[in-house]
């Protein structure tokens, strides 16, 4: 039997059998920190988070019954088993009443040891299994609340965007082609259209109805959003795009890419001050199946631990103004697309934001190509 590589505490004052015993495990795949003490205990679990200990019943100085209670006093998460070359029934029944969940008679069998280790081990998988299905259903709740307030709001900034395009379309209409303010009014046009496609899209599908997708080659949102970007929330940013040279199609509303990467990019001149350096890639990559991978990562100082672990929460925010949903919607919009998207600090600084959308059939790239 091999267990799945994992790390484990090993508590025995017999330094030959506990280090005989982690270099068996160890050629198994599991690798161990020792302690010979109840001291030595702590200050492991105080540094290393382990799921999993072996505990000698009599150690010296210690009662290992003592200790087993004690460790599962201070951490509750570490599943013990109790080791003994004493065996009794008293033994055995003051183990399962100190917190321990399996009982190991020594010397036993490798197998045997694995075995219990198999059990331990299946335990942490299924809490960790509970625990992401309860962090799943937490989103879940904070996707609805979220429902809630955009079907309420809906509304209101449907009215108001069309003030906003009207009076833009009016401004666009009277600039000359060579005013120098053209392009930013063409821009504001353009943006303040693509705002109100969007909001309708996504009141549909708040109401439950699918969102329009259709075939779109990746490249020309992606080129078009930067140059916007650019000219206007980013012009003291240096932006540089790496996308390939052939077609890169996904099934997949345009308006919903263009909104994650002014989410993406805007993100990244706050991290940054407005000065920063922007790096965009767009490649195919294969998952079991080809996917586009679009990555973009700043310069900026990167990830504080929350954020990093609750950044695609909706209405997570470390920003004084933020409403704490860009990146939540994106999320929302990758899953629904049968893609993923993580958000994290990339190895070489800065923080990096990884979209993973399923690519179209070589057979169906040819048609209906949206650019």
């Amino acid at each position: 039997m091999t267990v799945q590589a994992r790390r484990i505490l090993i508590v025995d004052d017999e330094q030959d059998f506990a280090v005989s015993t982690a270099r068996m495990l160890r050629l198994e795949g599991i690798n161990c920190a020792i302690a010979h003490d109840g001291d030595g205990a702590f200050k492991i679990l105080e540094a290393e988070d382990l799921e999993v200990a072996l505990l000698d019943i009599r150690l010296k100085g210690e009662d290992g019954i003592r200790l087993a209670q004690r460790l599962r006093a201070a951490h509750p998460q570490v599943i013990v088993v109790i080791m003994t070359a004493y065996t009794s029934v008293d033994s055995a029944v003051a183990a399962l009443k100190a917190g321990a969940f399996d009982y190991l008679r020594k010397p036993f069998f490798l197998d045997e040891l694995l075995s219990a280790l198999g059990r331990c081990f299946d335990i942490c998988d299924l809490r960790r299994a509970k625990a992401e299905t309860e962090r799943e259903l937490h989103l879940l709740r904070q996707h609805e609340a979220i429902a809630q307030l955009a079907m309420g709001l809906s509304h209101d900034f449907r009215n108001m965007l069309a003030v906003i395009r009207a009076n833009l379309a009016v401004l666009d209409q009277r600039l000359t082609q060579d005013h120098p303010m053209k392009p930013y009014a063409a821009d504001a046009h353009e943006a303040a259209g693509t705002a109100a496609d969007v909001l309708v899209q996504l009141s549909g599908f708040l109401r439950g109805r699918p969102l329009p997708v259709a075939p779109v080659d990746l490249r020309a949102p992606v080129a078009e959003t930067l140059a916007m970007i650019g000219r206007t929330l980013c012009v003291g940013m240096t932006l540089h795009s790496d996308l390939p040279e052939a077609p890169l199609m996904v099934q997949v509303d345009r308006h919903l890419i263009e909104t994650a990467l002014v989410n993406l990019l805007i993100n990244a001149r706050d991290a940054t001050g407005g000065q920063g350096r922007v790096a965009l890639s767009l490649r195919r990559v294969s998952r079991g199946a080809d996917y586009a991978r679009l990555v973009l990562r700043d310069d900026g100082p990167g990830l504080g631990p929350e954020a990093a672990s609750r950044a695609l929460e909706p209405f997570f925010t470390t920003k004084a103004e933020g409403s704490g949903l860009g990146l939540a919607m994106i999320h929302q919009m990758a899953l629904s697309a049968g893609g993923s998207f993580r958000l994290a600090n990339a190895a070489q600084g800065g923080a990096e934001a990884v979209l993973d959308l399923p690519c179209l059939p070589a057979d169906q790239e040819d048609g209906g190509m949206n650019m």
